[in-house]
């Protein structure tokens, strides 16, 4: 097959989820509650079954977390860097927490859906591999920028509870205690889990489509410019000098690359919202990085054949 169809049915079925947002085939005010779905039960469960299931070895794993965390470490010195050098008046603190976390986070959703469409059950382990180490560690980071730079006054208890009651937290938590103790998932379990997992990368991309809002690519202020560039085009690109330089296998090359390249997670959005970040400039730039991302995923699946 082509490699640039492995990523079509991926955006088909976003496309789909699109078309029935805008059709009202599935009103507006129901998608909130697919969305929840995913993120409480759908998604929790292919990470729980994936982690629980590996050989989770450092020597393995290692060299791809470590330059995945050195890549959003430099992202986070540009952001840094980019707020000396702009004026207030060009970037606020809530633009500033806001492109921070559209750098930072990313769509775990599409990033499963690509990896089984790429590498099958081991691209699926290497995702849930990359969620475990890297949601905790990016939520904490950006719930400490938004309390830092928001309009409330930092709280270790707030950020604290945020951290612990996120569903992706609390499944990444259960699969590595599994793994690390040996203890096997009762027969009946781990089929539960197959069976709702097998219904999450498709229900996940749905819900993506319909968060979809083509009116905000009319929205194109030097911000979203800003955000577009730093995520899909300058993270994968790091990355891959640093995946090279350390001598990443191919597999794992690619997975880190698509992880840098997928769009902001949509979960930014509402916490922007809630702790004082800009939620408009948010959503605009998950929409662009959206589309730009249909067109840099396949161009990394000739970058870096398999």
């Amino acid at each position: 097959m082509d490699l640039a169809l492995l990523v079509l049915p991926v955006f088909l079925t976003i496309l789909c989820g699109y078309g029935l947002a805008v059709s009202g085939g599935l009103p507006a005010d129901q998608w909130t509650g697919v969305e929840v779905m995913s993120f409480r039960l759908l998604i929790p469960a292919v990470l729980i079954g994936a982690i629980a299931e590996s050989d989770l070895e450092m020597s393995r794993f290692g060299p791809l977390i470590a330059m995945l965390v050195l890549t959003l470490v430099i992202l986070g010195v540009l952001m840094f860097l980019l707020r000396l050098i702009l004026p207030q008046s060009r970037m606020d603190d809530a633009s500033f927490t806001t492109l921070f976390q559209s750098a930072t986070r990313w769509n775990g959703f599409i990033g499963l859906a690509l990896a089984e469409q790429i590498a099958g059950q081991e691209g699926i382990l290497l995702i849930a591999v990359v969620m475990a180490f890297l949601i905790p560690l990016i939520n904490i980071v950006n719930i400490i920028m938004l309390s830092v730079y928001g309009p409330g006054q930092f709280s270790l208890k707030v950020m604290m509870k945020t951290i612990v009651t996120n569903p992706l937290v609390q499944a990444c938590a259960i699969g590595l205690t599994l793994s690390v103790s040996g203890l096997s998932i009762p027969g009946p379990i781990a089929q539960s889990l197959d069976f709702i997992g097998r219904a999450a990368l498709g229900v996940g991309l749905l819900a993506v489509g319909a968060g979809i809002t083509f009116r905000r690519l009319l929205r194109v202020g030097p911000l979203v410019v800003l955000g577009l560039i730093l995520r899909p085009l300058l993270a994968p690109a790091i990355f891959i000098l640093l995946g090279s330089w350390v001598g990443l296998v191919p597999l794992q090359l690619l997975i880190g690359a698509m992880v840098m390249a997928v769009p902001a997670a949509a979960n930014g959005y509402i916490i922007a919202r809630r702790m004082g970040g800009n939620a408009g400039l948010y959503a605009d730039i998950m929409t662009w990085q959206a589309i730009a991302g249909m067109l840099v995923l396949p161009g990394l699946l000739y970058l870096l054949p398999l």
